[in-house]
């Protein structure tokens, strides 16, 4: 499912969370977020106020971070992601703004408040990684051995 979330509403309701043990910006949040959609493999995307930083933040294919521009709010345009979305029963929206959890239920989208959902990412990464199903070849590709004699096998000729 996709994740929209509001993001310096985050910033604040996880400095809440963990009041002492962590002190997140929008970089080591961002860091975290990468960590929980590996572990989930959900498309998120978070939106900041105001400009991008002069350093990137740690990208990830499951991630993706906007920042509203100079004169746009986040929460504005959290709203225009929600009303233009084609399948908005299908979104979380992480805010605790009233204007855009009311903007995501009128498309029936899913809300969620931002620290009850930072609550939930810090409980999936306070769990061990489950080793995968799936065999690591899968993953990885087979060696260049078994390569050339499955090509032999299926009557191709290895390089």
């Amino acid at each position: 499912m996709p994740v929209l979330i509001d993001g310096n509403n985050l910033v604040f309701a996880a400095r809440d969370v963990e009041p002492g043990e962590w002190q997140p910006g929008r970089t080591s949040l961002v860091a975290r977020l990468i960590e929980w959609t590996r572990r989930r493999r959900d498309d998120v995307c978070i939106v900041f106020d105001g400009r991008p930083p002069r350093e990137p933040a740690p990208a990830a294919p499951s991630l993706s971070v906007i920042y509203s521009g100079a004169g746009v709010s986040a929460d504005s345009v959290l709203i225009g992601l929600v009303q233009k979305d084609s399948a908005p029963r299908r979104l979380i929206v992480v805010s605790t703004d009233r204007e855009i959890a009311a903007a995501a239920r009128r498309r029936r989208a899913r809300t969620v408040r931002s620290d009850a959902f930072w609550r939930h990412v810090l409980r999936d990464l306070a769990r061990p990684i489950r080793p995968s199903a799936e065999p690591r070849e899968k993953r990885t590709g087979l060696p260049p051995e078994q390569v050339d004699a499955w090509l032999r096998e299926l009557g191709f000729e290895p390089q």
